[in-house]
């Protein structure tokens, strides 16, 4: 089944062809993926010769398959375009397949039989009395089991902290992050973990559990199949990536003042930040849905750099919590006075700049502790 959904989605990837860098490098993904699952049904269909030729693809797509993932969230939340230097990451993949291949490649047919009804099929221990080719395949069995699931804990540790920077970098740009760092990014982490649990729980059993049973068969097929589904459809709906974050940075840049590194008297700092109460408070820039922080540095006549610091100096928060919290003090108003009655609250939400109802509903609540429905009619 998980190989039908990869061929699925590769067909769907391939017809649509996409420009974008992350999702053709998901199109390498799942492609690994294909040859992986290919060797995985060859295996439980027992076809023993066929296993034996494919058995050390295997062991490459399968330490490659997590590392590969890995550089997929790197193309984006960090690298607008591929860097060949992390190619290194697939070492340990194409080492002990390498090494798998020269075993098979010198073992005698009786070697070939042992290794394939006793170690990979019915997981029975390495005897004294087997060949040293036999035991080198026995420590190479190890080995795998031992990178993989290294492999599977480094890429959740480390794909998360770059989905976390990611989304600091949006939230200190952006006052509207909705479709842009935390609705697809976190459902793609989500099945991540998911993958990656199996996977390790998977791995730690040994395959060959499953073999003799279709009922535990179905266990890893389904739940590697709805993972593989979730990752192909979050990441074909992905579009925001880091190359658009710093396109739009560098867009906004170009009008700024240049960066001086001196740093802001105490005097300056009050000055600039009477000037950005007065831009929010009197002139109510909140409103503008797509506000950025290069907006409001353009204004001042500062750069985004002085202002960032400006805003975590003074307030402790990211621009985008910054700016949310005057559209949820407008809309607290709104909500209050009889004559905006008439305004659904969605149409609140929009007449105090947020874009959506969901990240208007979340914003509210985080400091009011309830809906704003909720809020309008205690004001009653």
């Amino acid at each position: 089944m998980p190989m039908f959904v990869v061929l699925f989605w590769l067909v769907l990837f391939l017809l649509d062809r996409p420009s974008d860098i992350a999702k053709r490098f998901l199109l390498f993904f799942l492609g690994v993926a294909l040859v992986n699952y290919t060797a995985h049904w060859i295996y439980f269909n027992h076809n023993y010769t066929a296993y034996r030729l494919i058995d050390s693809f295997w062991v490459f797509t399968s330490l490659a398959v997590y590392p590969i993932y890995y550089y997929y969230i790197r193309l984006l939340t960090v690298d607008s375009k591929t860097d060949w230097r992390w190619c290194w990451i697939l070492a340990p993949a194409l080492l002990l397949s390498l090494f798998s291949g020269v075993c098979y490649l010198l073992m005698s047919p009786a070697e070939l039989d042992t290794l394939t009804h006793e170690l990979l099929f019915y997981n029975r221990p390495p005897r004294s009395e087997h060949t040293l080719l036999v035991r080198l395949q026995a420590v190479r069995i190890f080995l795998f089991k031992v990178i993989f699931a290294t492999e599977v804990l480094l890429t959740l540790y480390f794909g998360l902290r770059l989905v976390k920077e990611f989304n600091k970098k949006v939230k200190a740009f952006y006052s509207n992050v909705e479709n842009r760092e935390l609705s697809t990014i976190r459902q793609m982490l989500f099945f991540m973990v998911l993958t990656a649990l199996i996977s390790f729980i998977s791995n730690l059993l040994g395959k060959n559990l499953f073999s003799g049973s279709t009922a535990l068969l179905a266990i890893p097929s389904i739940t590697h199949s709805i993972a593989l589904f979730g990752v192909s459809y979050v990441g074909y709906r992905q579009q925001f990536t880091v190359r658009n974050l710093k396109e739009d940075q560098l867009q906004g840049e170009s009008c700024e003042p240049p960066f001086e590194s001196e740093t802001m008297t105490g005097i300056e700092y009050d000055l600039l930040y009477s000037k950005l109460e007065i831009l929010f408070e009197v002139d109510q820039i909140f409103k503008n849905p797509e506000l950025r922080l290069t907006d409001v540095a353009l204004e001042l006549g500062t750069n985004r750099t002085y202002l960032s610091k400006l805003i975590h100096a003074r307030r402790d928060m990211n621009f985008s919590d910054f700016v949310n919290e005057y559209r949820v003090r407008y809309a607290e108003g709104i909500l209050t006075l009889p004559e905006y009655a008439h305004l659904t609250i969605d149409e609140v939400g929009l007449h105090s700049g947020f874009s959506g109802n969901s990240t208007f509903y979340r914003a509210f609540e985080k400091n009011y502790g309830m809906p704003p429905g909720k809020y309008r009619k205690q004001q009653v």
